[in-house]
């Protein structure tokens, strides 16, 4: 049994006739039936039913076929992932992102990859706070996305694309903030401060979003940190587009305070090393994130 029989048996069940199926495949009819007798001999069993003027297939012929599809289905994706391969595609492309980050548009560029690069498997990495660079330069990633700051241009040299504004509120539930005045920052000070675990670069610190003389509550997910804010557990810093629902529907409340802003406002950028050679999946991804930095 190969390939080409199988091929011409599928061309003769779609249309019907030896004539047909040789047009089609470019083949001679006298070849094309050599083809399925030899077919038949190999196995003892006849796979067409040749008594009427258009071919159809036999009761043995019908189980056969099906299983042959499958054969012919597997050679084409096998084929695919031959092609995919010549051309220098990534076997996998790992995106990586922060808690700041809203990981929606990024989940909508490699759905669209899924037909495009097939053979490409993805991986959407979430880190700690600030984590993205950390995630970079250990090799963890091929791309990142995360806050940017100036100070990060003397961390190593980096290619950066704006991709959207981040706004950070000072929130609680209301259930926690209840017969509680909370007017100024070292109000902030007695309460217990939920946020997130620190990366480890030096910039970064314990007390960066978390203004309290209390233990901290600290989680990396910032769906956990979510959670933990709604079930009342304490005040948080949080990136004011992960929290959209809950504040309008009353699970949290943002606090103003007297002598602090009312949001930080950041910047998300997607972030690759300057001298990371990018394979065609990547250099696609990056391409997309242009068209969505230039909208």
């Amino acid at each position: 049994m190969t390939l080409e029989q199988l091929k011409a048996l599928q061309k003769v069940v779609e249309l019907g006739t030896i004539q047909a199926a040789a047009d089609a495949l470019h083949k001679t009819q006298p070849a094309l039936s050599m083809a399925i007798k030899k077919l038949e001999q190999q196995y003892g069993f006849a796979l067409l039913d040749r008594s009427k003027y258009r071919l159809t297939l036999t009761p043995q012929g019908k189980v056969f076929y099906r299983q042959a599809k499958s054969l012919l289905l597997g050679a084409e994706q096998l084929e695919s992932v031959g092609k995919h391969l010549a051309q220098g595609h990534e076997a996998v492309f790992r995106v990586g992102y922060d808690p700041l980050c809203d990981s929606q548009f990024i989940i909508d560029i490699l759905a669209k990859f899924q037909t495009q690069f097939p053979t490409t498997s993805f991986e959407l990495i979430a880190g700690s706070r600030f984590s993205s660079l950390e995630q970079l330069n250990n090799d963890e990633v091929d791309i990142t996305f995360g806050a940017w700051f100036h100070l990060f241009h003397g961390i190593g040299d980096y290619l950066t694309l704006p991709v959207e504004e981040f706004e950070i509120v000072v929130v609680a539930a209301p259930s926690y903030l209840k017969d509680k005045t909370i007017e100024r920052i070292t109000d902030l000070y007695h309460h217990p401060s939920v946020t997130l675990i620190e990366s480890n670069f030096s910039f970064d610190s314990e007390q960066l979003g978390a203004h309290s003389a209390k233990p901290l509550i600290k989680t990396r997910d910032a769906q956990t940190l979510k959670a933990m804010l709604v079930a009342g557990m304490g005040i948080g810093f949080v990136p004011k587009s992960r929290i959209k629902h809950e504040l309008l529907n009353g699970q949290l409340q943002q606090i103003a305070l007297a002598d602090f802003e009312k949001s930080l406002i950041g910047e998300i950028r997607a972030i690759i090393k300057e001298d990371k050679v990018l394979g065609p999946v990547g250099q696609q991804f990056w391409q997309e994130i242009k068209k969505l930095s230039n909208s």
